[in-house]
C-alpha cells in the first residue's frame, strides 16, 4: 500500500498495478485469485499446534495445510516465526491461540515489499504479509500476528512497505487480536474490487504509522485499540496517517472505526486521520470514525490530507461523535450527519445482501464452543487498555533504599515520606476532564524506594510509580488506627480497626505504574511478612491467631476505593498485603489491567481483587496469588452487576468466586479465558482449594443470576467446581438462590486425591439452575443437591437428592490449557 518517503513524506512513483483481467489483482507482481465459496463438512476437527512438537503440527501453516473447510485450529503459546497463508477454499476456519490472551500466541515474520522472492522480482506490499487470510467465513481470535521487517535498517530506496495482517475473504471476524508493524498494518483487500468482502475486527489492538488500515474492502473496526508509534517527527512535522482506503466508488460502505480508542506518545498534531488512496478512476475512499477517542497526536483541525494529487476533498471522509484532544468540528473536519448516523453502523457496514451481522452473535470461546445469546455479557463499557496520564501534575522522588527489618527506628516509627506524597496529591486538581499524576521517581539505582503511612488519592488523580520504585507500607499499627474502632495491630471480638494503606475517594483516579521492557513495573509492598512495629508478630500471624482463637484481626487492607467511579488499576505490582489487597467498593466502573498480585498462599485473609456493590468492572491480563480468594464479587449492602473477569491466572487461591455475601443480588457476571492453579509460586498448596465458586449462606444470601463461565483451565485443585448455598453453615432468613449459571469450557489435570465438586441448591423451592457443556475433569466425583442440570459433552453428571439431569450434545469441546508460571517480579 502507500509506499512513503519517510524523509519528505512525499510519494515515490506508484508500486502498484491493477490489471482488468476479470477476478485478479495484482500487486507488484503477486496474483490473488477470487473466492470460491466451499460446502462446510458435517463434522469441524480440532487440530493442534505447539512448536515443542506437544501438538499434532509443529508449525501453523502445517496445520492450515492439513485442514478441511470448518476445521478448527488451536495454536500453543509460543513465537512461530513463520509466514502464514490461509487459501480460498479453508473457507469456515477458525484460528485460535490457546491460552485466551493473544500475547502468548505470535506469528511473526519480517517481510517487506521491497523482499526479493523465489524466482526474481519482489514480494510487493500484498505479498510481504505474515499472515494472508484470503478464505471466506474464516474466524482468526487470540492471536498475534507481527511484521518485524525493521525499517530504519533498510537500504535506502527500498520499498518499506510491510503487511502483518491481509485479510482478504468475506464474512471475516477478528476477534481479541494484535496486529503489528509500521507501513501498512492491516490489509483489508477486496480481491475482486466489485465483489461483496467484508471483515469484522472486535476487541483488536492494531500498531503502525504510516497508512496503517488500508485497502478496498468494507471492514469494521469495532472497540478496538489503535496505537499510533512515535516515530520521532518534531511538532510541526508528521509521524504518518491512520488510514488509506480505495473503496470502489459503487460502494456506499468503505472502512468504519466505531467505538474505539487511538493512542499515541507522538507530540501533538503530528498524525492524519487519513488519506485518499487512488490507485484507479473508480477508487473513492470511504472512512467513517465514529464515537471514537482521539489523542492529541491526531491533527484535530485539518485530520485528513490529500495522497498522490487526488484530494482529499474529493472522497468520503467524516468523522462522528469522536472525543478527546484530537476531535474536532472545522470546516476541514466534515461530520456525518446526525440524520445520517443510523446509516453507519457496524451492522450496516456489514449487512451486505445476506444480513450478515456478527455484531449480535452469539459469544465464541476460543474451544469453539458457542454459548447462546443471551447469557452474561458482562462490563457494558468499551474498554481498551488504559495509558498513563499524559500530564504529570507532581513529581516525588525517592530518597530511600528498600527498608527492611533493620531499619532505623525513627523511620518506621514515623514514615519519612507519607507526608511528601499526601502534600502532592493534596496540592494536584484534575484538569477539565483530563486526569493527572502524581509520579514517584526513582532517583538512582539504589534510591528507588518509599516508606509511608496512608495515603488517599482524590479525584482526578493517579498515583503513578516509575518501572523500578517500591512504595512501602508503614508497620507502625498507630498510622493506620481508626478512631473509636478496635485497635489496629491487635485481635478483637471485631475487625474494623485499620485504615487502608492506600485510600481511593472520587471518580476519575487511579493507580498505575510505568512497565519496562524488561516486563518490571512499580510495586507496593504492604510487608504483611514483616512484624508489626512494637510486636514479635507479623500482620499475617495475627491473621492466623485469629482463626485459631476464633476472634478477628485488625490488620490494614492494601487499597480500597469507595465510591470511585472510573477508577484504573494498570501495570502495578501489590505485594504482601496485610489483608485484602484490592477492594472495590460501590463504584461504576472500574478497570484492572496487567496487575500482578503476588502474596503466599499461606497468608491468611489476602484476597486478590474483590468488587463490592460494583458495576461496569472489568479485571483483565492479571496475574493473582493470595492466601484467599483471587477474586470475590460480593453484594451485601449494594448489588453487584456487569463484571468481565478475562485472561487472569490465579495461583494457590480459594478460586475465583462469587460471595459470600450476596443479600443485595449478583448479576451479568462474565468469567472468560481464565487460569487456577492450586498451588503458589512458592510451591505452598492453598488452604482451600478451589476453582470456580460460587458461596453463599441463608446468613447473607442473595439471588446470584446471568453468570458465565468460558473456557476455563484448573491444575492441582481440589474443587473443581463449587456452588455451595450453605457455606460456613451460615444460619438466618436470607435466601441464596443461584440461576442462569453457565459453565461451558472446564478442562481440569492433575487433581489431589479426594478432589469433589459441589452443586447444591438451598432447597426444592429454590434450586441450582446450571448448565454444564464441555467439561473434562480428571475426577468427577461430586456432591449434588436441589439442583436441576443441563449437561452437553461433559464428563461431570451429577446426581443426588431432588437432582434433575438433563443431558444433550452439541458443538465444541474442553478447552487445551497452558498454565504459565507466575511473573518474575
Amino acid at each position: 500500500m502507500p509506499d512513503l518517503d519517510r524523509g519528505t513524506h512525499r510519494r515515490r512513483t506508484a508500486t502498484r498495478r491493477v490489471l482488468a483481467t476479470a477476478g485478479v489483482l495484482a500487486v507488484t507482481g503477486a496474483a490473488v485469485p477470487l473466492i470460491a465459496q466451499a460446502a462446510l463438512p458435517a463434522k469441524a476437527r480440532t487440530l493442534t499446534v505447539a512448536a515443542d512438537g506437544s501438538g499434532r503440527y509443529r508449525t501453523v501453516q502445517a496445520a492450515v495445510d492439513g485442514a478441511r473447510p470448518g476445521d478448527r485450529i488451536r495454536i500453543a503459546k509460543g513465537t512461530y516465526h513463520e509466514v502464514v497463508r490461509v487459501p480460498v477454499g479453508k473457507d469456515g476456519l477458525t484460528i485460535a491461540g490457546a491460552t485466551g490472551n493473544p500475547a502468548d500466541v505470535v506469528i511473526a515474520y519480517g517481510n517487506s515489499a521491497g523482499t526479493a522472492k523465489s524466482g526474481g522480482g519482489r514480494l510487493g506490499t500484498e505479498g510481504s504479509a505474515t499472515a494472508t487470510f484470503a478464505a471466506a467465513g474464516l474466524t482468526v481470535e487470540n492471536l498475534t500476528v507481527v511484521n518485524s521487517f525493521d525499517r530504519a535498517a533498510a537500504r535506502p530506496g527500498t520499498e518499506t512497505q510491510a503487511v502483518a495482517v491481509a485479510a482478504e475473504g468475506d464474512r471475516q471476524v477478528f476477534r481479541n487480536d494484535r496486529i503489528i508493524g509500521h507501513q501498512d498494518t492491516l490489509l483489508a483487500w477486496s480481491p475482486d474490487a466489485t465483489a461483496q468482502t467484508r471483515q469484522y475486527f472486535t476487541d483488536d489492538f492494531v500498531e503502525g504509522d504510516v497508512d496503517m488500515i488500508f485497502g478496498n474492502a468494507t471492514a469494521v473496526l469495532d472497540h478496538a485499540t489503535i496505537q499510533a508509534d512515535d516515530d520521532g517527527a518534531p511538532a510541526d512535522g508528521l509521524n504518518g496517517f491512520l488510514t488509506a482506503t480505495n473503496t470502489e466508488a459503487a460502494h456506499k460502505y468503505g472502512l468504519l472505526i466505531t467505538d474505539s480508542t487511538v493512542r499515541s506518545t507522538a507530540k501533538d498534531g503530528t498524525y492524519y486521520l487519513g488519506r485518499p488512496w487512488h490507485p484507479t478512476a473508480s477508487a473513492v475512499a470511504q472512512v467513517v470514525i465514529r464515537n471514537t477517542a482521539l489523542p492529541a497526536a491526531i491533527k484535530s483541525t485539518t485530520p485528513w490530507t490529500d495522497m498522490s494529487g487526488f484530494s482529499w476533498r474529493s472522497a468520503r471522509l467524516a468523522s462522528y461523535g469522536n472525543t478527546g484532544p484530537g476531535a474536532a468540528t472545522t470546516t476541514d473536519s466534515p461530520q456525518l450527519p446526525a440524520a445520517q448516523a443510523d446509516e453507519y453502523t457496524a451492522t450496516a457496514y456489514l449487512a451486505g445482501t445476506d444480513g450478515w451481522n456478527p455484531v449480535d452473535r452469539a459469544t465464541s470461546t476460543s474451544s469453539g464452543s458457542t454459548v447462546p445469546a443471551g447469557t452474561a455479557t458482562g462490563d457494558t463499557r468499551h474498554v481498551t487498555e488504559p495509558a498513563p496520564p499524559s500530564t504529570v501534575c507532581a513529581a516525588v522522588p525517592a530518597t530511600r533504599t528498600v527498608p527492611t527489618r533493620s531499619t532505623d527506628q525513627a523511620s518506621e516509627t514515623t514514615p519519612p515520606d507519607t507526608i511528601r506524597i499526601q502534600h502532592a496529591l493534596d496540592t494536584c486538581t484534575q484538569t477539565g476532564h483530563n486526569t493527572v499524576a502524581i509520579r514517584l521517581q526513582a532517583t538512582d539505582a539504589s534510591h528507588n524506594a518509599f516508606l509511608t503511612g496512608p495515603l488517599t488519592i482524590h479525584q482526578g488523580e493517579v498515583l503513578l510509580l516509575d518501572s523500578s520504585v517500591t512504595l512501602y507500607g508503614s508497620r507502625n499499627p498507630a498510622d493506620y488506627q481508626i478512631s473509636g474502632k478496635p485497635t489496629c495491630g491487635t485481635l478483637a471480638s471485631s475487625s474494623g480497626g485499620c485504615k487502608p494503606l492506600i485510600s481511593v475517594a472520587g471518580a476519575d483516579a487511579g493507580i498505575e505504574a510505568v512497565r519496562a521492557a524488561d516486563g518490571s513495573q512499580g510495586r507496593i509492598d504492604g510487608r504483611g511478612d514483616q512484624t508489626i512495629l512494637g510486636t514479635t508478630t507479623s500482620w499475617w500471624q495475627l491473621a492466623t491467631d485469629a482463626q485459631q482463637t476464633g476472634s478477628n484481626q485488625n490488620n490494614p487492607r492494601l487499597i480500597q476505593a469507595d465510591n470511585s467511579d472510573n477508577f484504573t488499576l494498570y501495570h502495578v505490582d501489590l505485594l504482601n498485603s496485610p489483608n485484602f489487597h484490592v477492594v472495590y467498593n460501590s463504584g461504576n466502573g472500574f478497570t484492572a489491567w496487567g496487575v500482578r498480585i503476588k502474596t503466599p498462599a499461606t497468608a491468611r485473609n489476602t484476597d486478590g481483587i474483590d468488587p463490592a456493590g460494583a458495576t461496569n468492572v472489568t479485571i483483565t491480563d492479571s496475574s493473582i496469588m493470595d492466601g484467599d480468594d483471587g477474586i470475590a464479587v460480593k453484594a451485601g449492602n449494594r448489588p453487584s452487576s456487569n463484571i468481565t473477569v478475562t485472561n487472569n491466572h490465579f495461583y494457590g487461591t480459594h478460586g475465583i468466586s462469587i460471595g459470600s455475601e450476596t443479600s443485595s443480588g449478583v448479576t451479568n457476571v462474565l468469567f472468560r479465558d481464565n487460569t487456577l492453579t492450586g498451588t503458589d509460586a512458592l510451591g505452598n498448596a492453598s488452604g482451600s482449594s478451589t476453582g470456580i465458586r460460587i458461596k453463599s449462606s441463608p446468613a447473607n444470601g442473595g439471588k446470584v443470576t446471568d453468570v458465565t463461565y468460558l473456557n476455563t483451565c484448573l491444575d492441582a485443585v481440589r474443587a473443581p467446581l463449587v456452588f455451595d448455598t450453605h457455606y460456613s453453615a451460615g444460619n438466618g432468613s436470607n435466601t441464596p438462590w443461584f440461576t442462569g449459571i453457565t459453565v461451558d469450557g472446564v478442562t481440569a489435570t492433575h487433581s489431589p486425591s479426594g478432589a469433589r465438586s459441589t452443586l447444591v441448591g438451598l432447597d426444592k423451592a429454590h434450586p441450582l439452575e446450571l448448565a454444564l457443556a464441555h467439561l473434562k475433569l480428571d475426577v468427577t466425583t461430586a456432591t449434588a443437591a436441589n439442583a436441576r442440570i443441563t449437561a452437553t459433552d461433559t464428563n461431570l453428571h451429577p446426581s443426588g437428592p431432588d437432582v434433575t439431569l438433563t443431558t444433550t450434545n452439541g458443538p465444541g469441546a474442553a478447552p487445551t490449557c497452558a498454565f504459565p508460571t507466575f511473573p518474575a517480579l
